[in-house]
This record gives C-alpha cells, sequence and structure tokens, in this order.
C-alpha cells in the first residue's frame, strides 16, 4: 500500500511546485496580462517566473519606482523586450563623500532622470558612495583644458569686468586652477576677470582667469576660485 501512495504523493509535489513563484506571485500561473503584487514579490522573482525581464516590466510600466509593495498592480508584457540602449555619456564623475545623485544633477544642471539615464548600472539611486565613477549626460561641465598659451602671455584688454573679493580672510590667485599660489587676493580689492574663461573642474569648483596688473613673478594673468563645490560664493557678483 505505501508503495502506492508515494508515486502518488511525488505527482502532487510536482503539481504544488509548478503553480509556485518566487516571492509570493504563485497565483499567477502562466502570468496574466495584469497581475497584482503580493508581499515578499520583488521584480526580479516575478520576471523570472512570468519568463520575461525586468527591464521590459519597467519599460510596460512608466512611473514604476524601484520599490514594490503589496496590491500594486503590474502589466506583464508578452515575450521578451530588450532594454533600450544608453544615451551616449559626456563623462565621468568621481563621488565624493557627502554627494547623492540629486546634488550632483542640480550641481551640473541635468535632470537626474538624465544621470540615470546613463548609468544603468545604479540599480538604487540613493546608493552611491564615494570614489564611485558615474558617467555624465550631455550638458555637463568638461573637464578641465589649460589655456592654449603660455600663462605669461599679456592680457586682452577687451572681454574683461569687475569683480571684488567678498571672503573676510582673502583669497589667492594661482598659476591654473588649484595650481600653485602665485599672488593673494585681500578681502574687498577690486580685480579684472576674463568674462569667457569662467569654467568648472573636476570638483564642481568655479574658477575664473584674473588680471594681475602689476606682474607677479613674472605672470600678468592667473586664476580665481569664485565658487566651491558646496555652494560659497567668495566674489561680488557672484559668479556661477
Amino acid at each position: 500500500m505505501t508503495k502506492r501512495i508515494i508515486p502518488w504523493i511525488v505527482v502532487v509535489a510536482i503539481l504544488v511546485a509548478s503553480f509556485a513563484s518566487p516571492g509570493g506571485a504563485s497565483a499567477w500561473s502562466n502570468c496574466a496580462s495584469y497581475i497584482t503584487v503580493q508581499w515578499g514579490d520583488t521584480l526580479s522573482g516575478i520576471a523570472l517566473y512570468c519568463g520575461t525581464t525586468v527591464d521590459a516590466i519597467r519599460a510596460a510600466n512608466p512611473g514604476l519606482g524601484w520599490w514594490l509593495y503589496a496590491g500594486q498592480a503590474l502589466y506583464i508584457p508578452t515575450g521578451y523586450t530588450p532594454p533600450p540602449a544608453p544615451p551616449p555619456s559626456y563623462g565621468s564623475y568621481t563621488v565624493q563623500w557627502g554627494d547623492t545623485l540629486g546634488k550632483i544633477a542640480k550641481r551640473i544642471g541635468v535632470r537626474l532622470s538624465d544621470l540615470l539615464a546613463v548609468n544603468p548600472q545604479i540599480q538604487n539611486p540613493s546608493l552611491i558612495y564615494a570614489g564611485q565613477a558615474i558617467n555624465l549626460p550631455a550638458g555637463a561641465p568638461p573637464p578641465y583644458k589649460p589655456p592654449p598659451t603660455h600663462p605669461n602671455y599679456p592680457p586682452p584688454t577687451d572681454g574683461y569686468s569687475s569683480l571684488k573679493i567678498a571672503y573676510k580672510p582673502g583669497m589667492f590667485i594661482r598659476t591654473e586652477p588649484n595650481g600653485k599660489i602665485i599672488a593673494s587676493a585681500m578681502n574687498k580689492t577690486t580685480w579684472k576677470y576674463r568674462q569667457n574663461s569662467v569654467f568648472v573642474d573636476k570638483k564642481w569648483r568655479v574658477w575664473v582667469e584674473v588680471r594681475i596688473s602689476p606682474p607677479i613673478k613674472g605672470c600678468s594673468v592667473g586664476w580665481l576660485l569664485v565658487k566651491d563645490n558646496l555652494g560659497a560664493y567668495f566674489t561680488e557678483p557672484q559668479i556661477n
């Protein structure tokens, strides 16, 4: 009698397993067009059970967040939909301590969605770490390129505007952004800066080229930090 019962138990176990799914999606045999998320479901588990991909489910459900919740309705696409190719990136940036994707996007003047689009490797936009390299979308500031001429060249007579140092300890004039110090700029002193020289370095600090008159150490121009990576300005008017 026992020998007859065992095969039936095995058959029943196989049938039960065939209707089971990871994380609670067992109620959806063959996956209907729409399913209701059960407690414990994950996108990867649903995609595996329904024979599709996470990217296909996300593409079929615009506005789908990064987390599922019980009772949420999902449309399950039929067939495999390859994920769209990410847009071309414009460069890279190394995440600094205290950075968030939202802060980086705001700092470089792009939408968070554009930043995420060129970084498909980031699964959780709330989880990035210092030292991580991320791609930058079109419109992000390019890396610094030194001027093609020697720093001692005579400054032009036009294209310059005035600024005043607005930082009590004063600032330094350098040979290039973050380069060697060649002069000091005292608080409330006025300097001439070249209008089309504004640029952002790799640490997202803003610099301008200023005129040094009379020349110091053979240099008639130098570079002044006008805004740091935390958003603090050091001149009037504020230069962004």
